[in-house]
């Protein structure tokens, strides 16, 4: 039997939603989630439905603002005295729980009057689903191993697009347009709701709330007393809640568990890089469907009425992030990534009896758990955090004008830059590539390079028009993670350069033969460290390799070939170009 926290209140049934009137066998479509915060809209002076962007597929993407003072602009959103809230649902469209339970809410904040401190202390932005054509691809047969509802949408959009690995390089639609409502309201707090995958368990909820070493020391400890809060409460409640966990061994329930730090290509990993808190909600895929959006709602609440109760340390430490941010200087030490500690705290599982059972088709066991046999088992957790990857940060990152698209999508991220008005030319540092790598076939649409990175300097052209991004701004971490080519989700790495590795000039034998003899003739380092190079068998059996030793080291080679296109800038070059 479930608990009596998941007991719907009395709601009047012409403001019933689809999950409802099924008894939370099916969900509605986009049309009913688009009505009913029409509805809502038309009914209160407290809630505005916006538009603010368009699908692929030429669908509207909405928001619904809540605000007990009817006041709806960006400015007014962010009430010094409230937090803002943002709930996202929807990303993968197939895991639907959040839009259900977030509309519920919003209903019952609206028009039951239910849980006023939750209205009258906080204002709301609610999208109710994100990937909206993804959630028209409705069908049964969706996702495989949920329990319910009947039919949902799809994972990826109908640029067959993953929004969760999409918030730093921003190729699809729904995502330029999500990043531009995130940075213009700029949220207190932000919710991602899921349904996640995996092992079975007895854990309804599982949270990741960032508090790693790349985000603000501060915020991480804000974060982290608020997931214990909240946990507490859940668990008093009735939901087995726990971290967004992976299990080092599934048919081992007392081996070791471990929780990830996300990078910024996912929600909760990119608010971490923005300066503010978050939790990634995921309902377990396994649990009835009715039981994961009553528990959505439960926890929506429940870190509302934390942030509400802590706003002012909350909206202390979002401006002191900012502020911190805009007060980095050339030199400062900037840490992008997080490792886990070898800390192993002590953590109980709660599991069921690991039970595989024989498989006619593989001829091998297949994962199964009984769940009339729940487990209690005591075991560790590694949930500490330790500095990743760190850079020493420049006054400044300059994009060269060419690079149109990587330029387009760096002020799609609400950064300060400006564009130089005339060219210049000056030493500046930047980075060359070896060992470069490509994957087989595309990830995300893209060829993602490995690479090793070196750092260089040496003489640019920065050309007039070229984006300059200083690091002294609120989103110092971001600019940062976006322009070094090391970060794992770096322009870089999202494949906006991959032309730099392509070679175009070649030396024919017959050209390279008469400037490899000159250069022998005149350059006695050169001729030592060629008569070095002939001592490797493989080497000096390879005509074409001798003269791409030369070729590579004469005036005609491309200087420009696996180099990185951004460069730093010093202080006093900042302020060189800024006088242009």
């Amino acid at each position: 039997m479930f608990l009596a926290f998941l007991a719907v209140a009395a709601t009047p049934a012409d403001w019933r939603l689809t999950a409802e009137l099924t008894d939370f066998a099916e969900t509605g479509r986009y049309a009913e989630a688009v009505e009913f915060c029409r509805r809502l809209d038309a009914a209160s002076p407290k809630a505005k439905m916006i538009t603010y962007g368009r699908s692929p597929e030429g669908r509207a993407m909405v928001a619904l603002l809540i605000n007990n003072d009817g006041k709806f602009d960006p400015a007014s959103m962010r009430d010094a005295k409230k937090p803002l809230l943002f709930v996202q649902n929807g990303i993968h469209s197939g895991e639907i729980e959040g839009k259900d339970a977030s509309l519920m809410l919003a209903r019952d904040l609206l028009v039951s009057g239910k849980s006023p401190k939750l209205l009258a202390r906080a204002n709301w932005m609610i999208v109710p689903i994100f990937s909206v054509d993804a959630h028209e691809r409705f069908s049964p047969f969706n996702r495989i191993n949920q329990n319910g509802p009947f039919e949902m949408g799809w994972r990826a959009t109908a640029q067959n697009l993953n929004l969760n690995r999409d918030w730093m390089k921003a190729d699809a639609p729904e995502m330029r347009a999500e990043l531009d409502l995130v940075h213009q309201f700029q949220p207190d707090f932000l919710f991602d709701n899921h349904t996640t995958d995996g092992s079975d368990h007895q854990y309804l909820l599982t949270l990741g709330v960032p508090w790693g070493a790349a985000m603000p020391t501060a915020t991480a400890a804000w974060s982290r007393r608020m997931y214990d809060s909240v946990t507490d409460r859940c668990n008093a409640a009735g939901i087995k809640t726990a971290p967004y966990f992976e299990l080092s061994d599934r048919s081992n329930p007392a081996a070791p568990i471990s929780i990830e730090d996300f990078s910024p290509r996912y929600s909760h990993g990119y608010a971490a890089l923005i300066n503010r808190p978050s939790v990634l909600v995921e309902t377990h895929v396994l649990k009835p469907y009715g039981d994961r959006v009553r528990a959505t709602y439960r926890l929506m609440t429940e870190v509302a009425s934390e942030c509400i109760t802590d706003v002012s340390r909350l909206k202390t430490l979002n401006r002191e992030a900012d502020i911190a941010g805009a007060a980095t200087k050339e030199g400062a030490a900037i840490t992008l990534t997080s490792e886990t500690t070898a800390q192993a705290d002590p953590f109980t599982f709660y599991g069921y009896q690991w039970d595989p059972l024989p498989s006619a088709v593989t001829g091998a066991k297949v994962a199964h758990w009984d769940r009339t046999r729940p487990i209690t088992v005591p075991t560790t957790i590694r949930q500490t955090f330790k500095p990743g990857l760190t850079v020493t940060a420049p006054a400044a990152y300059v994009i060269p004008a060419a690079w149109s698209d990587a330029i387009t999508t760096l002020r799609r991220h609400g950064v300060e830059s400006f564009s130089t008005r005339a060219d210049w030319t000056g030493d500046v540092a930047s980075w060359s590539f070896s060992q470069v790598k490509f994957p087989s076939s595309p990830f995300e649409t893209r060829f993602s390079p490995s690479y090793r990175a070196e750092a260089v300097t040496e003489s640019r052209l920065i050309p007039a028009g070229s984006l300059v991004v200083p690091i002294g701004q609120p989103l110092a971490r971001l600019v940062a993670h976006l322009c070094e080519p090391s970060a794992p989700d770096s322009l870089m790495k999202w494949g906006f350069f991959n032309a730099v590795f392509e070679q175009k000039e070649y030396g024919e034998d017959y050209a390279t033969e008469p400037v490899a003899q000159r250069m022998l003739a005149s350059d006695h380092k050169l001729r030592t460290e060629f008569a070095e190079a002939l001592k490797d068998p493989k080497f000096a059996g390879d005509p074409g390799a001798r003269l791409r030793f030369f070729f590579q080291r004469s005036p005609y080679w491309d200087m420009r070939l696996n180099k990185c296109p951004i460069v730093k800038l010093t202080t006093q070059q900042l302020k060189a170009i800024r006088s242009l």
